[in-house]
C-alpha cells in the first residue's frame, strides 16, 4: 500500500496531541509503518517558534511564515520520504491551523493558501472541534495561566477571561469555515477521549478501505 497523509486539526484544549499520539499507536497495533510529527516541532523552527507564542510584537504574516518555514522542514526531511517508503503519515496540525491562526488576525485567507502551496492536501484532515468554554478549561487544569495567543489579547486585562472566551469562539468558527470542504471528517470533541478515539478510528478505517480498494481494482 502506497503512503498515506492524515492531519489532526483543531484548536488548543480540543485534545488534538492526544489523539494524534493514540491513533499512531493504534496504527501501528495494527502493523502499519506511522510517522507522527508536529508542527512547531522542526529542527529548524522549533525554538524560535516556541519563544514567539509568548509574545504579540511581531506580525502575524512574519509569525505565519516562520510556521510555513517549520512545516517546510517536517515535510522535505520527514514526511515526504516516509510517504515515498508507503508509510501513514500523521501531522498533528498541518495547514489549516497556521492559516486560520493567520486569518483571524486580517492576513488574506488566499495568500495564505497559496503561500502553503507546497505541501498536497491531506488523504484526510480529523477536525476535533469543542467549546470555547469547555476548551478554555482544560488549557487551564493542564497550567495556571492563558499564553496571550490564546486569549488574543496584547496585555493583561481584568477582563481578560472574557475576551479569551470571545476569541476563542471566533477561532473555533474560523476553523469550522475553512475545514468544510471534502476531506475534512468534523468530530465533536467535548465528549470523552475514548468516544472522540472512536470516531477518528472509524474514519481512518473508511480511508484504509477506499485505499485498498483503489489498489486493487485492474488499471
Amino acid at each position: 500500500m502506497s503512503g498515506l497523509l492524515i492531519a489532526i486539526e483543531g484548536p488548543d484544549g480540543a485534545g488534538r496531541t492526544s489523539q494524534a499520539r493514540a491513533l499512531a499507536a493504534w496504527l501501528e497495533h495494527r502493523g502499519r509503518e506511522v510517522k507522527l510529527l508536529r508542527l512547531k516541532h522542526s529542527s529548524l523552527a522549533r525554538v524560535t517558534l516556541q519563544g514567539l507564542q509568548r509574545r504579540m510584537d511581531i506580525s502575524e504574516r512574519a509569525l505565519f511564515l516562520l510556521y510555513a518555514a517549520d512545516l517546510a522542514d517536517l515535510w522535505y526531511a520527514e514526511a515526504e520520504p516516509a510517504l515515498a517508503a508507503g508509510k501513514i503519515v500523521l501531522f498533528d496540525r498541518y495547514t489549516l491551523t497556521p492559516r486560520v491562526r493567520a486569518s483571524i488576525h486580517g492576513v488574506d485567507p488566499d495568500w495564505l493558501r497559496d503561500a502553503l502551496g507546497f505541501v498536497p492536501m491531506a488523504d484526510l484532515t480529523l477536525l476535533l472541534e469543542a467549546p470555547a468554554r469547555e476548551r478554555l478549561r482544560r488549557l487551564l487544569a493542564r497550567r495556571r495561566f492563558l499564553q496571550p495567543r490564546e486569549t488574543g489579547a496584547l496585555a493583561p486585562t481584568p477582563e481578560l477571561m472574557t475576551h479569551a472566551l470571545r476569541y476563542q469562539r471566533r477561532l473555533g468558527r474560523l476553523y469550522a469555515e475553512a475545514g468544510d470542504h471534502a476531506g475534512v471528517v468534523r468530530i465533536d470533541a467535548s465528549r470523552s477521549p475514548q468516544a472522540v478515539q472512536e470516531e477518528a478510528r472509524r474514519a481512518v478505517q473508511r480511508l484504509l478501505r477506499r485505499r485498498s480498494r483503489r489498489e486493487e481494482t485492474p488499471s
